[in-house]
């Protein structure tokens, strides 16, 4: 089983129209709903992909009730912890004329020591059916920074694989934990090197300064360029096939499911490289916040691109 945990979940509102005019009345063309969240887009594609899952969580308010009957729905097992205020919600506008998209993000609600204990209750209850334990997205602002390192410490105890796609301090902080697999993209790795990283050669040798930490598998994504990923003296680098993109809103988390699911399978990382890079090419294709069919991630398999690069 595949446990993700998303602790500072979201409504994603995505609204379609012509052209925004700021300070103006603006009529939207469309609007979509999803469930949001790094680690609950992680257990949806996994669920879509015919993995079984479990997503763990916070909600609150209405916006919170909307999430878990979004899951419901779509069939994905869960189980949040309730807390007083309002699960954030994101606004997404998407221009027709320009393809340009604005982005709103809304902050989480407080969570409590109480809260959070809750939270690993039950992920150390369930961890022992896991193969695989994924720690996604931002921290609500009163979680501690260390929040992540605290999971990553309880996974290996249950010989749990960890894959931790955050960043800021929570991913920093998480480093010291030393998880099974980290995924940053380009910005979020230059910040924890603390230098640029201009170019493909650039990407590797930070990769390896990462995996030089004790991490197994580094993966830094490069958007539609694709990604570098380290296993020891394996180094890859990722080439996705070329569709025409809608919107990149999901598609690490995609890729994050599809890696995580070759994991629990036990099948060779390339396999979950391949994988994961279908899912998030296909989650690219789709409108708005939509994430990848799994029509889409079967047709587009075949045509990712694995380069082996000399150690």
């Amino acid at each position: 089983m595949i446990i993700t945990l998303t602790l500072n979940p979201a409504v994603d509102q995505t609204m379609f129209l012509e052209r925004l005019a700021t300070g103006e009345v603006n009529r939207v063309r469309e609007t979509q709903l999803d469930p949001a969240g790094k680690g609950i887009n992680a257990s949806r594609i996994a669920h879509r992909l015919g993995w079984p899952t479990i997503a763990f969580g916070v909600s609150a308010g209405e916006s919170g009730v909307i999430v878990q009957r979004a899951l419901d729905d779509e069939g994905v097992q869960h189980h949040f912890v309730r807390l007083a205020g309002r699960t954030r919600i994101n606004v997404t506008i998407v221009e027709d004329a320009t393809g340009r998209a604005t982005s709103l993000y809304g902050p989480g609600p407080a969570v409590d020591s109480q809260h959070l204990a809750a939270v690993e209750d039950l992920v150390r209850f369930w961890l022992p059916s896991g193969r695989v334990l994924v720690l996604a997205g931002s921290l609500p602002p009163t979680a501690p920074d260390d929040t992540y390192a605290r999971y990553i410490r309880l996974a290996r105890e249950h010989g749990v694989t960890a894959i931790l796609d955050s960043s800021g301090e929570p991913l920093r902080r998480g480093l010291d934990a030393v998880p099974s697999v980290i995924k940053p993209n380009v910005a979020e790795a230059e910040e924890l090197l603390g230098r640029a990283l201009g170019d493909v050669d650039a990407v590797v040798k930070g990769a390896r300064e990462l995996a030089a930490r004790g991490i197994d598998v580094v993966v830094i994504s490069m958007g539609a360029e694709g990604s570098v990923c380290i296993q020891g003296k394996r180094v890859w680098r990722i080439v996705p096939p070329v569709v025409e993109r809608q919107s990149t809103v999901g598609s690490g988390d995609s890729f994050v499911a599809g890696l995580a699911i070759a994991l629990a399978r036990g099948d060779d990382l390339v396999e979950g490289l391949r994988l994961g890079t279908a899912a998030g090419a296909a989650t690219a294709m789709s409108a708005g916040t939509a994430l990848a069919s799994v029509n889409d991630v079967s047709r587009l398999l075949p045509d990712v691109g694995i380069e082996v690069i000399d150690a």
